[in-house]
């Protein structure tokens, strides 16, 4: 029974997750479309814990993958990632990153 539970709150965060960024990424279609102006980053408010948690084990999966790849194939040129995760609670105010 505790095991149908985690799972029924896993794919709740899941969902919540997907939610939240589609509504962040249409904000960011919706900046292209009615001000021609691409945003360079994409601000998801109010995630809970286990929001930030699976996003933050996506990412650490993510770069261990790709470190992975890169010390398999050294001689294998890798794109530099085209955006970066900024954490508004790292952020200092005031500044700029």
């Amino acid at each position: 029974m505790a095991e149908t539970q985690r799972t029924a709150v896993t794919s709740q965060v899941y969902e919540r997750l997907i939610n939240r960024l589609s509504v962040a990424l249409d904000s960011a279609k919706t900046a292209v479309q009615l001000r021609d102006e691409r945003p360079a980053e994409l601000e998801l408010r109010g995630l809970s814990r286990a929001e930030l948690e699976l996003i933050n084990a996506y990412l650490n999966r993510s770069e261990r993958e790709a470190n992975g790849r890169s010390q398999g194939s050294s001689n294998v040129q890798h794109a530099p990632p085209t955006a970066k995760v900024i954490w508004l609670k790292d952020r200092v105010k005031g500044a700029k990153g």
